[in-house]
C-alpha cells in the first residue's frame, strides 16, 4: 500500500545534475526538449539567482551534503594539508568526513530510508592508472582497480573486477549514512584508462533510483540521485553510439528498460521542432521523467519534495564568475509549494540541508555547524528573501555578492607563488581545470585583477571592473568578505584577516 499525502514527513528527492547549464533547460529559455523538467518548474518554483559555493564537482557536492562551505572540511587529509596559519585552497580536495553528520546520516537517524545513485565524487581519487587524471592532492584509494586500456566490457573477467570494485564503492558510501547505494560512478565517466568504459549510462542510474523508490514506498525516503549528464565525454556520443549494457559496475545481461528507448530520442526531438544535436538534453529529461512518473504511479508525488540543481555551470567552471557558480535550481512540492513561481531571491546549494531538515521536522545536530539557511519561509511566501549576501570560494579566489554587487578577490598563497616560480608561468584562479580557466580568461578581461567589483544589475557578464571607480562600494564589499573569512579561523587570505 502506497503512502498517502497525509503522511507527516515528505519524501525527498535531490537530483544533482552535472555541468547542466541554463541552455540545457527549456524553462530557462533554452530551445531544447525538456518537458519533464519544464513541468517541475511550472508545478513548483524556479530560481534565477541560485548559486553553488564552488564551481567544481567535489566541493559543490560537499556543500550539498553538509550545508556548509567546503573550506570548513574536516577530512583528515584536508586538515593536514591546510593547518592553522596556511591559506585554504578549496577545490577537488574537500572530501566527505568519515563519521561526521551529513544530510543522509541525519535523515537516516530520524527514520528515513536513504539511498544514493549516480556520481559520488566525494571519496579518495581512484586508481585509474592515469596519474594525469588524479586531481586530488591525497593518496588514491585501493577501492578501484586499474583496467587495461584495451579491456573488453563483455569479458567476464573484466566484469568480475568491476563488480568487486562496485561492491567496495557501495560499502564506502553506506558508511556516510546511506542504506542503499547502487549504479555508482565513483568519479567522472571519462576517468577510465579504458576508452570502452568512458560512456554515460543514464538508464542504469535511473534503474537504481527506481528500485530504491519501489523498495521504500511505505516509509519516508531520501534519494540522492546524481546523474553523470552533462559532463564529458559529451553525452550525445554515449546516447547515439554506446552499448546501453556497458556500466562501470560490469556488463549487464540486458539493457535497463526504464526509459523511452535511446533510438527514439532523435526522432522525438526532431518531431517536437528542436535541433537533433540537443537530444542529450532530452535523454537526461527522460530519466528525470521516469522518476516523476514512478512517484505518481505510487501516489507519492504530492508529498515528495523534489530538488533539481546543477553542481555548477561550465561557462566559467573552476572560477567564481557567474558562468561557473550560478546554477539552474527548481523545487517542486505540491502539498506545500504553490505552482508556477519564479524567484529572484539569492539561494545556494548549502541551503538544501537546512531546507530539507526543516521540511522533514528533523532537528540539526547541536554540534553541527551549518552555513546555509532554510528556504521554507521563502517557499511559503512568509519572506521575500532569506539571504542578504552570499559567499563563494575556490582555489586562490574568494567572492561575495549581494542582490546588485559582486566582489571577487584573487590572492595567491605562499605555496602558489612558489609553484608559479617553479613553473615559470602565471597561475590561474585554481590549480585544477586550467584549460577551462583559459577559456574564461578570454571572456573576462579583468581575470588577473586582484580586486574585481561588478554591478550585476547592468553587467551580468562581469566585463567592467568598477574597483577603481566605486570606492565606497568596494570598501563595503571588502568588509563583507573580511567578515566571512574571519569565520574560517586562522587561515590567512592576503591582507584579509582569516
Amino acid at each position: 500500500m502506497a503512502a498517502t499525502a497525509a503522511q507527516s514527513r515528505p519524501n525527498i528527492v535531490v537530483i544533482y545534475t552535472d555541468d547542466q547549464n541554463y541552455e540545457h533547460l527549456g524553462s530557462y529559455g533554452a530551445h531544447v526538449h525538456t518537458p519533464h523538467q519544464d513541468r517541475l518548474a511550472s508545478e513548483g518554483i524556479r530560481f534565477t539567482r541560485a548559486y553553488t559555493t564552488t564551481s567544481v564537482c567535489t566541493p559543490s557536492r560537499y556543500g550539498c551534503m553538509t550545508g556548509r562551505y567546503p573550506s570548513r572540511c574536516q577530512h583528515p587529509d584536508f586538515v593536514d594539508k591546510f593547518p592553522d596559519g596556511v591559506q585554504l585552497e578549496p577545490s577537488f580536495n574537500t572530501l566527505l568526513e568519515p563519521g561526521a553528520p551529513n544530510l543522509a546520516r541525519i535523515l537516516q537517524g530520524a527514520g528515513y530510508a536513504t539511498g544514493m545513485v549516480g556520481k559520488w565524487h566525494l571519496g579518495p581519487s581512484p586508481r585509474s592508472g592515469d596519474e594525469s587524471r588524479d586531481l586530488t592532492p591525497f593518496p588514491r584509494t585501493d577501492a578501484w582497480t586499474a583496467v587495461p586500456s584495451e579491456a573488453d566490457p563483455q569479458d567476464p573477467k573484466i566484469s568480475a573486477i568491476l563488480h568487486r570494485d562496485h561492491d567496495r564503492h557501495r560499502e564506502e558510501i553506506r558508511t556516510h549514512g546511506f542504506d542503499y547505494a547502487e549504479s555508482i560512478y565513483w568519479t567522472n565517466p571519462e576517468g577510465w584508462g579504458s576508452h570502452a568504459f568512458n560512456v554515460h549510462n543514464m538508464e542504469w542510474v535511473v534503474q537504481g533510483a527506481l528500485d530504491f523508490i519501489d523498495q521504500n514506498r511505505e516509509e519516508p525516503f531520501f534519494l540522492y540521485m546524481a546523474p553523470t549528464l552533462h559532463h564529458i565525454p559529451h553525452p550525445q556520443e554515449s546516447l547515439l553510439q554506446a552499448d546501453p549494457r556497458i556500466t562501470v559496475g560490469g556488463y549487464l545481461d540486458r539493457a535497463p528498460d526504464v526509459m523511452p528507448p535511446r533510438g527514439e530520442i532523435l526522432e522525438r526531438v526532431r518531431s517536437a521542432g528542436f535541433a537533433p544535436e540537443t537530444a542529450y538534453c532530452t535523454w537526461l529529461d527522460d530519466g528525470i521523467g521516469a522518476i516523476m512518473d514512478r512517484l505518481e504511479e505510487l501516489g507519492l508525488a504530492d508529498d515528495t519534495l523534489i530538488i533539481l540543481f546543477s553542481d555548477h555551470q561550465t561557462h566559467a567552471k573552476g572560477t567564481l564568475y557567474e558562468g561557473g557558480i550560478k546554477s539552474p535550481f527548481i523545487m517542486r512540492w505540491p502539498r506545500r509549494v504553490p505552482a508556477g513561481r519564479v524567484s529572484e531571491a539569492l539561494a545556494q546549494n548549502i541551503d538544501f540541508l537546512p531546507t530539507i531538515l526543516d521540511a522533514s521536522g528533523v532537528a540539526t545536530p547541536v554540534d553541527m555547524h551549518v552555513d546555509g539557511k532554510s528556504l521554507l519561509p521563502l517557499l511559503a511566501g512568509l519572506e521575500s528573501a532569506v539571504h542578504e549576501q552570499l559567499f563563494f570560494e575556490i582555489g586562490w579566489t574568494r567572492a561575495v555578492c549581494t542582490d546588485r554587487w559582486k566582489y571577487l578577490a584573487l590572492r595567491y598563497s605562499d605555496s602558489a607563488r612558489e609553484l608559479a616560480e617553479t613553473r615559470k608561468k602565471r597561475l590561474y584562479h585554481n590549480l585544477a581545470l586550467e584549460p577551462h580557466q583559459h577559456h574564461v580568461l578570454l571572456e573576462h578581461p579583468n581575470f588577473w585583477d586582484p580586486d574585481q567589483l561588478y554591478d550585476l544589475s547592468i553587467d551580468s557578464t562581469e566585463t567592467t571592473n568598477l574597483a577603481l571607480t566605486e570606492a565606497d562600494i568596494l570598501t563595503d564589499m571588502k568588509g563583507r568578505l573580511t567578515a566571512w573569512l574571519e569565520t574560517f579561523g586562522n587561515h590567512p587570505f592576503g591582507e584579509f584577516d582569516g
